[in-house]
């Protein structure tokens, strides 16, 4: 990735803000990695056509930029708005005059509704990952994946947060997962519970891992990083198996363990008698979000949890709402 970053030429009428605009974005914690940069630069590009020497954007240039391109999706071009939107406020700030597109006038992306496993589906899952058979070919298939989606699932982390881990990042002694460089750019400590630390333990014996050197927790055949694609196959027939889904279904996406596991982890903190408002930010902190809205997002409350979670809740606003009284 750095490599190819110092190849990444901006020439057009912004080439010498458009380093500084992703240096100041990265420094506010976003990762702005290689697409952003494409998107940046065809941005840079774009321009080249017209006459900048004042060197602003005017309504109608950004109008034009931003315009649907043939059919493109509804994202593509949100991203496009996003993007020239976030870069004017940038060069308003060093002193510019550039027309900011309005927030309003931005697409609203359909957002994906995740699949939250229930606590029966997921031991049919674990049921079938321990069930796994050697495979010549890849020796370690069968204690990779069952060691993987428990570790997804208990934990809730990103599927590239799993695969990145090293040896070195897994603390067995103490339990902690230590995620580095994540979404936004962070890191952050991530607790295991017992249970967990033990099987930890049990597939590092099982790996004949040396868990001091730098070598990854999830390897490939050739010791390097463990490819997500095939995570996703696999996964999808693990699912399958378990008697998730069916043939004519779409079906989960791997994305949605962690979903499931912060839906679990309220609902387990509700349980234990957590007030629900000291819950939602230990949750936050624990998944690594930006702020307690990006946690909010992901708790889709099942019918398994919602009674239990509204129980809760239902005291805090206890006769903030008077009653309506219909006389039919």
């Amino acid at each position: 990735m750095k490599d190819r970053e110092k190849n990444f030429i901006f020439d057009g009428p912004f080439k010498e803000y458009c380093p500084m605009y992703v240096e100041y974005k990265r420094n506010l914690g976003y990762k702005f990695g290689e697409s952003s940069l494409y998107q940046l630069r065809y941005m840079d590009d774009f321009f080249k056509n017209y006459d900048m020497a004042l060197l602003r954007l005017k309504k109608d240039m950004v109008e034009d930029y931003v315009s649907k391109r043939g059919n493109e999706s509804t994202k593509t071009q949100h991203m496009r708005m996003s993007l020239i939107r976030q870069f004017s406020i940038f060069m308003n700030s060093l002193g510019f005059n550039f027309y900011v597109h309005p927030k309003e006038l931005i697409p609203i992306i359909k957002t994906f509704t995740p699949y939250i496993f229930t606590h029966k589906e997921i031991a049919s899952i674990i049921k079938v990952l321990d069930s796994l058979d050697y495979t010549p070919c890849s020796k370690h298939y069968h204690l990779i994946y069952p060691m993987l989606f428990r570790m997804l699932y208990g934990c809730g982390l990103r599927i590239n947060e799993a695969l990145s881990l090293k040896k070195i990042d897994v603390d067995l002694v103490n339990g902690i997962l230590t995620v580095k460089k994540a979404k936004n750019n962070t890191s952050r400590l991530v607790p295991m519970s017992t249970s967990l630390q033990n099987y930890c333990r049990q597939y590092a014996s099982n790996m004949g891992f040396e868990m001091h050197d730098n070598g990854y927790f999830y390897p490939s055949r050739d010791n390097g990083k463990y490819n997500n694609t095939p995570v996703y196959v696999k996964f999808k027939h693990f699912m399958k198996k378990a008697g998730i889904f069916t043939d004519n279904e779409i079906g989960p996406r791997v994305h949605d363990i962690r979903h499931t596991f912060a839906v679990h982890a309220l609902e387990k903190m509700v349980q234990d008698g957590q007030d629900i408002y000291c819950a939602l930010p230990i949750l936050c902190t624990y998944l690594g979000h930006r702020d307690i809205e990006s946690t909010e997002k992901y708790l889709r409350l099942t019918e398994e949890a919602y009674g239990q979670i509204i129980d809760s809740v239902t005291p805090l606003y206890s006769g903030v709402f008077p009653e309506v009284k219909i006389n039919e």
